[in-house]
């Protein structure tokens, strides 16, 4: 529908410009309106088919013109809309971004965490970039950061998280002091 409204506003456009252009012309008196309005009310009389269907067409169009809704997809480029029964609700990445960093936080087995958010039609991915300290043990860790994070994002969003990917850069090893 959203190229029908697009064409929409390109023929109310051109008819816009039309009439300001003649009225423009009328005002300054470069033409005779009633001349040209003479001219088509007998093509119309003749032509009573013709003027019809073209009335028709155009009033047609303008009633979708008013009544369609402007609906943009639900997306944002930098967010999801979620739309709900008292308005629209737009969460953007950085949301998502912060909600994930805020559950790493928790973790002291986690350094220098990274988040990533992707979104498209299929839902939201997160990828979260971190380095581990030694002897953690990346599964369990893991599994129970990616359970948490999906449970938080849910929960404060009520976005479901498709992927959490925990992607381990390295081992973190302290700065040892001198």
């Amino acid at each position: 529908m959203k190229g029908f409204e697009k064409f929409i506003l390109i023929i109310f456009s051109i008819l816009i410009i039309v009439v300001s252009v003649f009225l423009i012309l009328v005002s300054t008196q470069m033409i005779q309106a009633n001349e040209i309005l003479n001219i088509c009310v007998n093509w119309l009389v003749s032509h009573k088919i013709a003027g019809l269907v073209i009335g028709a067409i155009f009033s047609l169009l303008a009633l979708i013109g008013i009544f369609a809704s402007s609906d943009n997809g639900d997306e944002i480029k930098s967010g999801l809309a979620i739309k709900g029964e008292t308005g629209t609700v737009y969460i953007t990445r950085d949301t998502f971004e912060s909600i994930i960093e805020g559950v790493t936080r928790s973790y002291a087995e986690l350094r220098n965490v990274k988040v990533d958010i992707s979104m498209s039609e299929e839902g939201v991915i997160a990828n979260i970039y971190a380095m581990i300290l030694p002897d953690t043990i990346v599964p369990a860790l893991t599994q129970k950061l990616q359970s948490n994070i999906k449970a938080s994002v849910l929960k404060q969003t009520t976005v479901e998280i498709k992927e959490a990917n925990i992607k381990i850069k390295g081992v973190y090893l302290e700065p040892q002091k001198k």
